[in-house]
């Protein structure tokens, strides 16, 4: 029997990955979207793996372990993929307990002192990998597109638009899922970043709980990241000024390396956060909703694991 066809809303990386993996099935996938990128909130994120504002956490560590999997073993051998391994290193003031996803994680290693920047006592690192948005997610689109899947730009404000022309969908909408599906469990987490001239910094480096917290480093390609901010409810998408001061002060306490940088761009997106993340069947009558939407700061992180879980319930229906 033939498989269906399956509407995908949203072309970010979630929804481009859940295309991905069903039309490996041997479903026919079609993605509406309002942005494709490179106009994506995920083109604007630091996309390094590190599970932040993400739950449930067993859940989370699970996704986040498959794709990370997923992405050494698919993806790093591929240079046109634009991901890369990047040594990892979380700094603290204080003595910090392993993080709970430890075990998601690959060679994750504690550090002795003389190895962390000055005034932090206490660090671990692992290796994670990097998937540098401005290759990625093109990449991704490709692969999609190669594979038979068909990405249309087209914006819906109620959901029977969608119901009344396909039985499956998959909601891969993030913040617009609030006001698609009245879901008033889901906020915006405001995320600035600063992207730099690469200035020979080859990891990633995060301090979230610290004096200069959030600070978090990552050389990409062909630019370094530098962030960032935490501002729970706030929809403001301009560029602070303030913002991009306290950033660059913050990675300059961390590294004297950027004391003195060269700004390419400032960027701002809306981490799509919820208690818990929704992956999980909606009933409309006959029509079914797959939903996968509120990874927080991690959608890059569970992309994968995500994606596969939505297979799983496709596949069940």
């Amino acid at each position: 029997m033939d498989k269906k066809e399956i509407l995908v809303l949203g072309a970010g990386v979630s929804g481009l990955s859940c295309g991905i993996l069903l039309l490996r099935q041997g479903y026919k996938v079609t993605i509406w979207a309002k942005d494709l990128s490179p106009n994506t909130t995920s083109d604007k994120a630091a996309a390094h793996w590190y599970p932040y504002l993400s739950e449930p956490k067993d859940k989370v560590t699970r996704w986040a372990k498959f794709t990370l999997e997923y992405l050494k073993n698919n993806f790093i051998a591929d240079p046109k993929s634009g991901c890369m391994i990047r040594k990892t290193t979380e700094i603290f003031t204080h003595q910090a307990a392993d993080p709970w996803w430890k075990e998601a994680t690959h060679n994750f290693r504690r550090l002795p002192s003389k190895d962390l920047p000055e005034g932090y006592t206490d660090g671990y690192q692992f290796d994670g990998i990097l998937s540098d948005t401005s290759i990625y997610m093109n990449y991704l689109v490709e692969m999609l597109q190669d594979l038979g899947g068909n990405i249309v730009q087209k914006t819906i404000s109620n959901i029977d638009q969608a119901l009344n022309k396909f039985d499956i969908i998959v909601n891969c909408t993030g913040l617009a899922s609030r006001e698609l599906f009245n879901d008033n469990l889901l906020y915006p987490v405001r995320a600035q970043v600063i992207k730099i001239k690469p200035n020979g910094f080859d990891e990633v480096i995060v301090d979230d709980e610290g004096p200069n917290g959030l600070c978090y480093i990552i050389p990409r390609i062909n630019d370094i990241v530098l962030g960032g901010t935490h501002q729970k409810n706030d929809w403001n998408l301009e560029v602070d000024p303030k913002d991009t001061e306290d950033i660059l002060r913050k990675a300059g306490n961390i590294n004297p390396q950027f004391k003195n940088v060269e700004i390419i761009s400032e960027v701002v997106g809306l981490r799509p956060v919820r208690d818990e993340i929704r992956v999980e069947i909606e009933k409309f009558g006959d029509k079914t909703v797959v939903h996968n939407y509120g990874h927080g700061g991690s959608g890059f992180t569970l992309s994968w694991g995500c994606a596969q879980e939505v297979v799983t319930l496709v596949n069940s229906l």
